[in-house]
């Protein structure tokens, strides 16, 4: 069975498209470990209703640098600020 949906801990959009950071724990050598994912959709209107896709068009991309940019950023900060909690 499927765990929960975890929402992501930071959200960066731009013209539809956007890049979600996801914070994920797991153990090494019995320690905590924190890592980031990251997640890049690109929202449209079909008809009345909203849908997502992971595919990209030649204009999206500039967009999808942007926001992942951003995200790469938020990660360093988030990873800076934890100090050396995960590392040896």
């Amino acid at each position: 069975m499927a765990q929960n949906a975890t929402k992501p801990v930071k959200v960066f959009r731009h013209r539809g498209v956007s890049a979600s950071v996801f914070e994920n724990q797991s153990k090494n050598a019995d320690r905590p470990v924190t890592f980031h994912k990251v997640s890049l959709q690109r929202t449209y209107k079909d008809g009345d209703a909203f849908k997502t896709t992971t595919s990209f068009g030649r204009d999206d991309l500039p967009v999808c640098m942007h926001v992942m940019q951003q995200a790469w950023a938020y990660v360093l900060d988030a990873e800076s600020k934890r100090g050396s909690d995960d590392e040896d």
